[in-house]
């Protein structure tokens, strides 16, 4: 394994840290039939991983809602400001072993997300994690996210590692996009009932117990 702060690793959140995807699919059916609209399939894993700006982006194009993208992106927020969800209770089991590991062996660690930064402090705070990531970043503090590769550059500039010493672990097709146009290593982590395409991922697993610091510092 390379030596102590040789890489670092950018976890993405949902889908990786918490089994997310499945509680806001149910969320978002609930908006759309608000809304009047169907959304297709193949549009719907193309918004995963990606902001809300890109989301309504395509829903707007597609279904030719009245509403402004910002309209939407409010009304959005509105109607999930009463959903509940108990983070912890969907936390993937291997997370906190393979970030314990990580930090024992020295390696600097952060969370970049699409999600905005109180759902992530409401995840990380779920799932005790609040004090385990060096950095932690939410896509408000860039003009666009994921599948632009801002957020990742920005957060291995905090982590103080060049973006070809960085492992980035994603579940998306956005987020895997977002990391090789930055110039990282990539993990894409299958989900159990959500088809996305991995391709662009340099290796590709079933579950983070298959992770281990010898393992990512081997791919740097």
């Amino acid at each position: 394994m390379k030596k102590d702060g040789a890489y670092a690793v950018i976890f993405d959140m949902d889908g990786v840290i918490v089994d997310s995807e499945p509680v806001y699919r149910l969320w978002n059916q609930e908006l759309y039939r608000q809304l009047k609209i169907s959304v297709p399939e193949e549009i719907k894993l193309q918004l995963i991983g990606g902001s809300a700006k890109r989301k309504w982006q395509l829903i707007k194009e597609h279904c030719g809602l009245s509403q402004t993208v910002e309209e939407l992106i409010q009304y959005q927020y509105e109607s999930f400001q009463g959903k509940e969800c108990c983070f912890k209770d969907i936390q993937f089991p291997a997370v906190r072993p393979l970030i314990e590991s990580l930090k024992s062996n020295g390696v600097r660690i952060a969370l970049a997300s699409s999600s905005d930064r109180e759902r992530i402090n409401r995840v990380i705070t779920d799932c005790g994690l609040v004090h385990r990531f060096d950095v932690v970043v939410s896509k408000e503090e860039f003009a666009d996210s994921k599948p632009d590769p801002e957020i990742f550059l920005q957060t291995a500039k905090r982590l103080g590692q060049a973006p070809a010493q960085c492992i980035v672990i994603e579940d998306s097709t956005n987020g895997l996009l977002a990391a090789t146009r930055a110039g990282m290593k990539k993990v894409g982590v299958k989900h159990p009932s959500i088809p996305m395409d991995l391709s662009l991922a340099d290796v590709t697993i079933d579950s983070l117990e298959q992770l281990s610091p010898t393992i990512l510092g081997e791919m740097v």
